[in-house]
């Protein structure tokens, strides 16, 4: 028996759930809070956020534009949280 491919929002839920986890961890961890996170990465979570929602509207066939929004917001934030991280980023 062949396995199923995975859907590509079930993909994208995972992606959008890693990040989830990561943001929360990362918040506990420091006792920060969500405001304290640069702005950058602040915007870059809410732009992940909203596609991501525009995806769960559209399930299981979501639009290419929603799609790419996902993947540019994914890719966005995880620069932001790279320089972050590395402590280039001024908070």
């Amino acid at each position: 028996m062949t396995p199923r491919p995975i859907p590509e929002h079930a993909k994208l839920q995972q992606t959008f759930k890693d990040w989830e986890f990561g943001l929360a961890a990362h918040c506990k961890n420091s006792e920060t809070g969500i405001e304290p996170l640069p702005s950058e990465v602040a915007q870059a979570w809410d732009d992940m956020e909203v596609a991501w929602n525009a995806i769960k509207d559209h399930a299981p066939n979501p639009s290419e534009a929603e799609v790419t929004r996902f993947h540019a917001a994914n890719r966005r934030l995880q620069q932001v949280w790279e320089d972050m991280i590395s402590n280039k980023h001024p908070r």
